[in-house]
């Protein structure tokens, strides 16, 4: 029998792609940018077989292995669920540990799991070494019986799983088998969730902030951390307006423009931009004060604290209306970009996180918010002229049902745009993106990456989409502000 790939409908569910003789290195490395899980290659000089075999190799963009469960940490949000679990692997016959796994359980998997580890409780470690009191505290130890798959980003110089991810148990595997699979590599930003659970001193690290992927308050902190140099240019020393859900994204969230009771004074400062109030932050320690405050999207208005009347960039959210398909957004991103290059303004772009693109603007901060709204407004107004079928400049909805929404609105003061690098607090923990603009026709979606992928794209990058960002200067042609 024979499948005809030719014969499926486009856009399918499976899709048949051509066979590619190339670069492993650098195929892997293209796969990984682009938020795949990674490539399967087979050897050219060897024939198809059914059955497993050294001629197929998969190459992943993230670690995935199986690790032993010595211990666990009961959920301080929900009642008899797992909070986190207590890891190792076999050496010499000996059980020593790799760290903890904070992320990945859903509700249900983390009643299940305090259910089955509940009746396998030891009073004394398992691990054939002695565990810092840090990292002992609070542990439940177990009968090492049982053993859960995980999905890793690496291991941190002292051989502990950094970022995990639980994906299941394995119960075809004996435990005594398990043993590390990788060499231990440097430690990079991001240390174990131990060291970040101290660092960012998180209540309730266990509490689940994406019910689909079972990312917690832990999960999100390490996140950050690791993907600390890239986030925190472009929202340091801004006024923030934050998205915060407390109780995850499924729950209640609100947005918070001022200081609050309970407010980090430490880390989170208090700032006045004219009559308004505002808060700010200005390293990691505040960033990870936010994620113990909830905060699931951050938007940084359009302009500094040393200088906040005067915005340093424009914001063009591609709001696709319903029926518009992908490629139509690629290619409205696109025309935004070929406009602005006729009036001699370099823009970048990046994912929104959710539905759509945005095309960003660097400016000298030299105009008045009311000059670069009336700019942003004046070309989606013309690119709307030119084009009444494919773009709107009107937010009503029933004027963008098969238009694009070009929203100019996030440019005036005190409006704001979710940051480059900030999660959403949407299905599948989406991350807004920056891209460069030749890759923009391989996204697929606006949501293409997520918490899961992002720092394996980041990791294999060759340069920085937005490596020039911060050198571009220019300003709003004088044509297009108010006189």
């Amino acid at each position: 029998m024979r499948l005809l790939f030719d014969d499926l409908p486009q856009g399918g569910t499976i899709r048949f792609s051509d066979h590619l003789e190339e670069d492993g290195a650098t195929l892997v490395r293209h796969a990984c940018r682009m938020g795949l899980e990674g490539i399967i290659s087979k050897r050219a000089d060897q024939p198809y077989r059914s059955g497993r075999g050294d001629d197929w190799v998969k190459s992943k963009c993230t670690q995935r292995q199986e690790l032993v469960i010595a211990g666990y940490l009961r959920s301080t949000a929900a009642k008899k669920a797992v909070g986190s679990l207590v890891m190792g692997v076999y050496e010499a016959g000996k059980l020593i540990p790799v760290g903890r796994v904070g992320t990945g359980f859903t509700s249900e998997v983390a009643g299940a799991l305090y259910k089955t580890l509940t009746s396998l409780e030891m009073k004394a470690s398992p691990f054939a070494t002695k565990l810092p009191a840090v990292a002992s505290r609070g542990v439940k130890w177990v009968k090492p019986e049982y053993v859960a798959e995980v999905e890793f980003r690496g291991w941190t110089h002292d051989g502990m799983v950094r970022q995990g991810s639980f994906q299941g148990l394995r119960e075809d595997k004996d435990p005594r088998e398990i043993v590390r699979e990788a060499a231990v590599q440097s430690l990079s930003a991001a240390g174990s969730g131990v060291a970040i659970l101290e660092r960012a001193h998180l209540t309730h690290p266990d509490r689940v902030l994406w019910e689909g992927e079972g990312i917690t308050k832990l999960g999100l902190a390490e996140f950050y951390t690791e993907i600390a140099d890239w986030i925190l240019p472009h929202i340091v020393n801004r006024p923030l307006s934050l998205l915060r859900c407390p109780g995850g994204s499924q729950k209640e969230c609100f947005f918070q423009k001022h200081a609050w009771a309970g407010l980090d004074d430490e880390r989170i400062q208090r700032v006045r931009v004219g009559d308004d109030e505002a808060v700010a932050i200005q390293d990691l320690s505040g960033l990870l004060a936010l994620v113990q405050a909830g905060v699931l999207e951050i938007h940084p208005w359009g302009s500094t604290l040393k200088n906040p009347e005067k915005p340093d960039r424009l914001v063009f959210d591609l709001d696709p209306g319903e029926g518009v398909r992908w490629d139509a957004v690629v290619q409205g991103a696109i025309d935004v970009r070929d406009y602005l290059q006729d009036l001699d303004l370099v823009s970048f772009v990046k994912t929104s996180g959710g539905k759509g693109l945005h095309v960003v603007v660097p400016l000298r901060p030299k105009a008045s918010w009311d000059e670069a709204k009336a700019s942003a407004a004046s070309v989606a107004a013309a690119m709307t002229k030119a084009s009444p079928l494919l773009y709107t400049n009107t937010m009503a909805k029933r004027a963008r049902t098969g238009r694009i929404f070009i929203d100019y609105l996030r440019n005036g003061r005190g409006a704001t745009a979710v940051a480059a690098y900030s999660t959403r607090a949407r299905a599948g923990a989406p991350v807004s993106t920056p891209l460069t603009w030749e890759e923009l026709s391989t996204i697929r979606s606006g949501n293409q990456y997520r918490i899961g992928n992002l720092a394996a794209r980041l990791s294999h990058l060759q340069n920085d989409p937005w490596a020039e960002f911060g050198d571009i200067d220019q300003v709003i042609p004088k044509s297009r502000r108010r006189s």
